[in-house]
């Protein structure tokens, strides 16, 4: 007979639950279109691009399969408690934590699952479509021009106030670079700049430059070059641009991965020569634990929210409420809260541990309290 009643605890749930993943994957990628169409504007093969979408989903599924599961959980016991069958299974001399245990069990099992998938499928596509954008950036000088980030980090600046296509063309150019030889900027202006696969040329350039002045009390002597058309290598512009070193951060790495570079910091931070260093150091091991942490914690949050709904989604009132639902809508927001405000203080390891693990507590102890309460015939 258990085996029976298990097996039907486990396809009600298991259905919805996928069902539940697959609709949340349909919707969270149309918020992730935008950063579907900047790849594709970088002009990549259609398989590339095709790859880029399917890479988006093991962002998606760490965040969706707790919340499918949270959603499985309470309509299953929801609808159970409605026809009154959990009444008669009651009836029949089966407890609740014996109707509970074969979810929980099947929620443990989706948690080593989700754990695999935020430390293992997340981090190798986070990983590819970095570098997939980093080398299509480095093939079109255009798509580096208008990559802010690198801009900034170069310290210059970019803006085409004529009309562009977007890795093609940018007409009324201005751009200013920092000149590090003499500490002076360089300034470009272009009535249009274009580029192709092999070649970058740039017509009615105007560029202003700076020599350095001979003594102290000079003024700087201002060189004026003006051309009517110019073409350069674009790979060797490019190269001019492109950050060819980029730190691999820790949601780029797999589990054993990550473990290596914690060791490999806490090694450099016996042989740190200066506090500054040590600081430093002592700040990327803190990142190093905070990432394992959130990680552990998310991967959890599967089982977790299957016990909430569960115990929250029990009815053995005559009345009818939704009252429970509101509790269990309100708890889950205070976790996602908590580990997106988490994600951000990943530099202090004492105050995100304690918001990444602190609500699993709350979540717990609620439940077991709302499970023995339903078990003594109070709702």
């Amino acid at each position: 007979m258990i085996p029976i009643i298990w097996r039907f605890l486990l396809s009600q749930y298991l259905k919805v639950m996928l069902f539940c993943v697959v609709a949340f994957v349909a919707v969270l990628l149309t918020t992730r279109l935008d950063d579907v169409a900047h790849f594709a504007a970088l002009d990549p093969t259609l398989g590339i691009i095709f790859l880029f979408i399917l890479y988006q989903i093991p962002y998606i599924l760490p965040i969706a399969i707790p919340v499918a599961c949270l959603i499985s959980s309470i309509l299953l016991v929801q609808s159970l408690s409605k026809t009154h069958e959990l009444t008669a299974l009651r009836a029949s001399g089966i407890a609740i934590r014996d109707f509970i245990s074969p979810i929980l069990i099947a929620a443990s099992f989706l948690s080593v699952i989700n754990f695999y998938i935020v430390s293992e499928l997340a981090t190798t596509s986070h990983l590819s479509t970095s570098v997939w954008k980093s080398e299509l950036r480095s093939i079109n000088p255009l798509l580096l021009l208008r990559n802010k980030h690198l801009m900034n980090l170069k310290g210059a600046y970019f803006d085409a106030m004529g009309d562009s296509r977007i890795g093609e063309s940018a007409g009324k150019v201005v751009m200013a670079v920092p000149n590090r030889s003499n500490g002076r900027i360089n300034l470009l202006l272009a009535d249009e700049l274009q580029s192709d696969q092999d070649t970058f040329v740039g017509k009615g350039v105007s560029l202003i430059s700076t020599l350095e002045a001979n003594g102290a009390d000079d003024f700087d002597q201002i060189i004026i070059e003006n051309i009517e058309e110019t073409q350069a290598s674009s790979a060797d512009f490019s190269q001019l641009l492109q950050r060819k070193v980029w730190r691999v951060n820790n949601d780029h790495l797999r589990m054993p991965l990550l473990i290596s570079r914690l060791q490999e910091e806490k090694a450099a931070l016996l042989s740190a020569t200066s506090p500054l260093e040590g600081k430093t150091i002592q700040k990327s091991i803190d990142r190093c634990y905070a990432e394992i942490i959130r990680r552990i914690s998310v991967a959890v949050a599967a089982l977790t929210f299957t016990l909430l709904g569960t115990s929250f989604g029990i009815s053995i009132s005559r009345n009818r409420s939704n009252l429970s639902v509101f509790y269990v809508i309100g708890l889950a927001a205070m976790y996602l809260i908590s580990y997106f405000v988490a994600r951000g203080l990943d530099h202090r390891l004492f105050a995100s541990a304690l918001i990444y693990i602190v609500p699993h507590f709350i979540l717990v102890a609620l439940s077991i309290w709302t499970l023995k309460r339903i078990s003594k015939g109070i709702e």
